[in-house]
């Protein structure tokens, strides 16, 4: 059957070749369109490390006009309140720039013998529920607990597990050894932590955490305070911040810091993703492809209609000599679906060329990850896969536009056919 389908399109060539060359370029610029998407809903799947459900960020800032209240104590005060509020399970406070999606990110090099790694740092304040509230978990156990109880020291640190393997090169744990920062300043890894994700639609970063063993810095009250806490399982968003705001219009109205914004995390992760473009990006991608696959639709169903309704004659003939209709029908099935295979075969093959020298799609912020341990970064799985998501949707498309002509063709009288012919 496949060879007299191919004998048949061969002997066709000369009408078929417009045909084949149009599913050639669809073809090509359907791969432009779905890569992008295919490498964003990919980040998107990837594990954040972290649990934003039921985590808010509240911001205080310096009340300039009081001048006799100590911004230390009110710290302490705010903090001790906050972790006694009954809807409120922890709270810790962070660091300027020094979170998943902050504003900014602090990045040095990390040294281990002729290796040499550039990772983000989180400074954080050891056993002050910063990984309970972020849920932030140990890479030994799964666990936010094991991080929570970790005895940390002057010159310890935690690392994520994807920089511990690119900076031992993937040779052993990093847990109990010595690796060198910037100024050749010596620190021990004493933990590892689940990759994190510092952007919702990047792949996660590679980081340290280095305890701030000291109290609260001078410097931090002279900008924001940002400090992150959960709600108690089942507490509703709506609910808690209605109780939540008179809550902070009787205690951070005053006082050396005051209340300034409070927002759910997934807002923040949201206004994120706007500053740094990536949500005006995966829109515009969205909308090119929503675009592309209704012409695409059109034109390709438009083609194999008007292919399969100028064939009447032919196909009056075959029914006239006792081919069924069924037979029919799958005849035409088969023909698109051998002329869609060779088109996406020679489209790939020509948009093979342009990916091997260019690279494929890759939404990239100059922050290093482990390009190893995701699947995007590997040229063959990614083109292969994409090749694949694409032969699938042209085969659909196809099918679609053969399926409502070549069903109805294959049920009229081959007397009528050959009447109007």
């Amino acid at each position: 059957m496949l060879r007299q389908i191919i004998k048949m399109l061969w002997n066709t060539r000369r009408h078929n070749l417009w045909i084949m060359l149009e599913l050639v370029v669809i073809t090509i610029v359907s791969w432009a369109i779905i890569d992008p998407l295919f490498v964003l809903k990919y980040n998107q799947s990837i594990p954040g490390g972290y649990d934003a459900d039921g985590l808010y960020r509240l911001e205080l800032v310096r009340n300039l006009t009081d001048t006799i209240s100590v911004p230390l104590r009110d710290y302490e005060r705010i903090m001790e309140e906050l972790r006694n509020y009954r809807d409120i399970e922890s709270a810790t406070c962070v660091l300027r720039g020094a979170y998943p999606s902050s504003p900014g990110n602090n990045v040095s090099f990390v040294y281990k013998d002729t290796m040499k790694v550039p990772m983000s740092y989180i400074p954080f304040f050891p056993h002050s529920s910063f990984f309970q509230t972020w849920r932030f978990c140990s890479a030994k156990d799964g666990t936010w607990e094991t991080l929570e109880n970790t005895k940390f020291t002057s010159g310890t640190i935690l690392m994520t597990e994807d920089a511990a393997k690119l900076l031992s090169n993937n040779k052993g744990d990093l847990v109990g050894k010595r690796v060198y920062g910037p100024d050749s300043a010596e620190m021990r890894v004493v933990g590892l932590v689940k990759p994190v994700k510092m952007r919702n639609s990047m792949q996660p970063y590679l980081i340290r955490f280095v305890p701030w063993l000291d109290k609260m810095p001078d410097w931090a009250f002279k900008h924001s305070v940002r400090i992150f806490f959960r709600t108690k399982s089942g507490v509703s968003e709506k609910h808690f911040m209605e109780e939540f705001m008179p809550w902070i219009d009787d205690h951070l109205v005053s006082g050396s810091l005051v209340f300034s914004k409070l927002a759910p995390f997934h807002l923040v992760q949201s206004e994120s993703d706007i500053q740094e473009g990536v949500t005006n990006e995966i829109r515009m991608k969205y909308v090119l492809a929503y675009f592309f696959i209704i012409n695409l639709l059109l034109a390709v169903s438009g083609t194999f209609w008007f292919h399969t309704r100028t064939r009447r004659e032919e196909i009056g003939i075959r029914l006239s000599y006792g081919a069924s209709p069924r037979g029919i029908y799958w005849m035409l099935i088969r023909e698109a679906f051998v002329m869609t295979t060779v088109a996406v075969l020679i489209g790939c093959f020509l948009y093979f060329q342009w990916a091997y020298f260019e690279g494929l799609y890759k939404l990239n912020d100059n922050i290093p990850g482990n390009d190893n341990l995701y699947i995007t970064n590997y040229f063959f799985y990614h083109f292969i896969i994409v090749t694949f998501i694409v032969y699938v949707l042209m085969l659909i498309v196809t099918w679609l536009g053969v399926y409502i002509p070549a069903h109805t063709i294959s049920r009229i009288s081959p007397v009528e056919i050959l009447k109007d012919e």
